[in-house]
């Protein structure tokens, strides 16, 4: 009788470790989720504002090449 209380016991206690290490993983997952799209979103629109800037760059050198070798 001693003995399966103290198996029921030890079963109860793993549980309990086992529903706390679970929590501790969901948390742990989704804070570094948050800062995975956070960091994936601030890096996308900083791409997005070097793209922009390139094509607008790009625009004006070639307007001013043309204004510059292309006279009419």
């Amino acid at each position: 009788m001693k003995a399966e209380l103290i198996q029921e016991f030890q079963m109860l206690q793993n549980s309990r470790a086992n529903k706390f290490a679970d929590e501790l993983t969901d948390r742990f997952k989704s804070s570094v989720d948050l800062v995975t799209e956070k960091v994936n979103s601030s890096i996308s629109m900083r791409g997005n504002m070097l793209l922009l800037l390139e094509k607008r760059l790009n625009f004006s050198l070639l307007k001013r090449f043309k204004n510059k070798f292309f006279k009419f």
